[in-house]
């Protein structure tokens, strides 16, 4: 029994010197974790970014296409305004 005790304690002293790799593969990890996590809010921060420049030029792109529009159809009355005109002034001819 003794002799099983000894073992088992001398099996555990063993073990206890191949902790310090891993101990330090622990640490390493910890610090890939802490970079990573670090990347992931930058990212998310240059993301957030982005999507506002996005927005604003998606904002003004509508904007300039709403006055495009409003151009093109007050064009299109003037147009029609004038052809009304013209039919008209070929449909009256002058008495003779």
């Amino acid at each position: 029994m003794i002799r099983t005790y000894i073992f088992s304690i001398l099996v555990v002293t063993a073990g206890c010197t191949d902790l310090k790799p891993l101990e330090a593969r622990v640490e390493d990890l910890q610090q890939q974790v802490t970079k990573l996590q670090a990347d992931i809010a930058k990212s998310a921060s240059n993301a957030a970014a982005a999507n506002k420049t996005t927005a604003a030029s998606a904002s003004a792109a509508s904007s300039d296409a709403k006055q495009a529009l409003s151009i093109a159809e007050s064009n299109t009355a003037a147009i029609d305004k004038v052809n009304a005109k013209i039919d008209q002034m070929f449909r009256k001819r002058p008495a003779e």
